[in-house]
């Protein structure tokens, strides 16, 4: 054999060597889907994106979205355009619930007359966007800010996304709810083996600062989330995940201020433009928390794990969750890992070196 035809034989060995690593390495790749309720632009709705680019331990296979902070469809326009402005438009976007299970805005207008106001409503903090007034339409795309995508979304629901991505990948999938829970449910209500298939699922907001493991509920009415769909909460809640893990008591532990916005430097001025003009200064880092902590779960330095679920009553708790110990549990009562503590330093770090990356 002449040199020449060595060095090729050579070549193509290495070649299907190289692509047999590497697919076993992307075999081993932690498997994620987030699904999210993506106001815009930047902020931390959108942020959590960024740790799954260019990371070879973690495998985003789609985001799929769902109303809560921002109407779905608007919100899913955001997370299409922060790709592009990324250069990630390959990541699959999925439509999801446009309305919660129960809620609606009048339904929590009437809530809020008897109890008090909600600081925070999300889609329906405005009359004008609520969905109420005549000729609202809550499925449109408005012109954005930061320019409207080129890229669609998926053909594909995204609950049907996510039942087909646990089946092909049965207990591999983590999968971030970093918004109302509606998604997660229709694909539990969907689907019995669903929940079981998962390997673990992790919730940006239950039990907050007053959260006690022992003695029981736990009042506070900044869980927008599960208030925004309480019905939703309490199915995932009770749908027998392996694995729950919820991020509320550590959620705000970590505040964008000029510090994090001024260290925010991508391969890629146009991205670098978008997340500090868009930067959410002095509002906590909530999705980006969970999602660091779903991808390292070292990150979480102490957690409690308890009973849980949550109120769907129609009294001032709505939407609240309630904790029980182990021997005040009722049955259905759906067991999970609260984190306690957060390895504030490291966290920080990371989000930054995954801004860094791009």
């Amino acid at each position: 054999m002449s040199s020449s035809k060595f060095r090729t034989a050579g070549f193509v060995v290495a070649l299907c060597l190289g692509l047999a690593g590497g697919g076993a390495a992307r075999a081993e790749q932690a498997k994620f889907i987030l699904d999210q309720d993506f106001a815009g632009p930047g902020g931390s709705d959108l942020q959590p994106i960024l740790f799954f680019m260019h990371n070879p331990d973690a495998q985003l296979l789609g985001l799929t979205g769902v109303t809560g902070d921002e109407w779905m469809n608007k919100g899913v326009a955001q997370a299409l355009r922060f790709l592009e402005i990324a250069g990630h438009s390959e990541i699959p976007v999925y439509q999801g619930a446009l309305m919660p299970l129960v809620n609606t805005p009048a339904r929590l207008a009437n809530w809020e007359a008897r109890y008090g106001a909600l600081s925070w409503k999300g889609a329906w903090n405005k009359p004008e966007t609520d969905g109420t007034k005549p000729g609202f339409d809550p499925s449109a795309v408005p012109q954005l800010a930061e320019a409207n995508p080129t890229i669609k979304p998926q053909g594909t629901f995204a609950v049907a996304f996510l039942i087909e991505q646990v089946h092909k990948y049965p207990h591999e999938v983590s999968i971030i709810s970093a918004g109302p829970a509606t998604n997660i449910a229709l694909a539990v209500r969907t689907d019995p083996q669903f929940a079981s298939l998962v390997k673990r699922l992790y919730l940006t907001g239950a039990p907050k600062a007053n959260f006690d493991p022992v003695s029981g509920k736990a009042v506070s009415q900044d869980a927008f989330n599960s208030i925004f769909d309480p019905e939703a909460a309490h199915i995932v809640l009770t749908a027998g995940f392996p694995s729950i893990v919820a991020t509320g008591l550590v959620t705000s532990d970590v505040v964008v201020d000029d510090g994090l916005i001024n260290d925010i430097k991508t391969g890629s001025p146009a991205l670098t433009e978008y997340l500090t003009k868009n930067a959410w200064k002095d509002l906590p880092m909530w999705d980006e928390i969970t999602t660091a902590i779903a991808i390292d779960p070292t990150l979480a330095t102490r957690s409690a794990d308890v009973f849980a679920d949550v109120d769907t009553s129609d009294g001032p708790e709505r939407g609240q969750f309630i904790t029980y110990g182990d021997k005040s549990a009722p049955e259905g009562a759906g067991k999970i890992s609260v984190v306690l503590d957060l390895d504030k330093a490291r966290f920080r770090d990371m989000f930054l070196k995954a801004v860094a990356a791009q």
